[in-house]
């Protein structure tokens, strides 16, 4: 999908949750066991503590992207939301209810869900939607995921990552943002449902990841959004790549050589994997951390299961254009 800079990233937030769990947790609870495979880092989760839940959560972080992006909630005119796990019954309005609590009282509300790849999908489904609908000025895209301390599921690590809780918001706008979008492509392989779908009792999978399938869907994203994005594979200006938040050797052999000649992040060791909002968080990491000069590009990485690909190009744009 071409987007030659008419949209912007005008802000992009995490809010993680206020409780932290360390493996040594499950371990003194009595909770390892049963073939639940050891974490690949020892890397400090966050977890919902008393109070928090995803709505607090994604309200918390959608608050914090539209004051740093200087949109009004009520000029919102498309809400996605994403999560993974319901902690309970179904919660088929939490999209609606956000944007009614935001204050966006005519945003058209929807919920998106597509496991790790959701919150990028929310913000692929709310960029075309925006390219279609010139009246839209304003897209904000969440994601959620808070199941608290009992939730030791979190360290069963079905693909070598564990979760934290989280929420992650991206607000797009026509006219301002440090990062305007140029390119995002979304490919799928759902042949590959099987290696979530077949588990054994314990949790394990009976049916790997076809990772020659999996690298060929890699390397057709990686060629279609240079291509919308008017780069060759080479392009000096492509200075970073970010990747989703997950096990770094699972990472490797889906990635490995097919990505373009720049500096590669994966922030898994950071925050583990934050349910869908990995490309939020990431988007986030090159608004505070990593900013893009002028000029400069930014390619972002997310995979889900199911499995798809999503890939974002970002360039570096002049503050006074703002």
């Amino acid at each position: 999908m071409r987007v030659n800079g008419l949209l912007h990233i005008a802000a992009a937030s995490v809010a993680l949750a206020g409780g932290r769990q360390a493996f040594d947790h499950v371990i003194a609870g009595g909770h390892a066991g049963n073939g639940m495979p050891l974490p690949a880092t020892d890397t400090v989760l966050s977890v919902a503590a008393a109070g928090e839940d995803a709505t607090t959560l994604a309200l918390a972080a959608a608050a914090d992207a539209l004051a740093t992006g200087q949109v009004a909630a009520s000029d919102i005119g498309l809400l996605a939301h994403s999560w993974i796990f319901d902690p309970g019954a179904a919660d088929c309005t939490i999209a609606p209810r956000l944007a009614r609590l935001l204050g966006a009282k005519q945003a058209v509300a929807l919920g998106i869900r597509q496991m790790s790849n959701g919150g990028a999908m929310g913000l692929h489904c709310a960029v075309a939607h925006m390219l279609g609908e010139p009246r839209i000025g304003h897209s904000l895209v969440l994601t959620s995921d808070a199941h608290g301390e009992e939730a030791v599921w979190r360290w069963q690590q079905s693909v070598g990552t564990a979760l934290g809780d989280a929420a992650t918001a991206v607000l797009i706008s026509r006219d301002r943002g440090p990062m305007s979008i140029q390119a995002m492509v979304s490919n799928s392989m759902t042949q590959e449902e099987l290696w979530w779908a077949e588990r054994l009792p314990d949790g394990a999978v009976t049916v790997p990841p076809n990772v020659f399938r999996a690298r060929r869907c890699v390397r057709i994203s990686v060629e279609q959004v240079f291509a919308d994005a008017g780069l060759e594979l080479d392009d000096p200006r492509v200075v970073v790549t970010m990747l989703p938040r997950l096990d770094k050797d699972f990472v490797a052999g889906i990635f490995y050589e097919l990505l373009p000649p720049a500096e590669v992040l994966n922030l898994t060791e950071e925050t583990g994997h934050l349910f869908s909002g990995d490309l939020a968080a990431n988007l986030h990491h090159l608004s505070t951390e990593r900013p893009l000069s002028p000029g400069e590009y930014g390619l972002i990485v997310n995979i889900g299961v199911g499995l798809t690909v999503t890939m974002l190009m970002v360039r570096g744009e002049r503050e006074e254009s703002l």
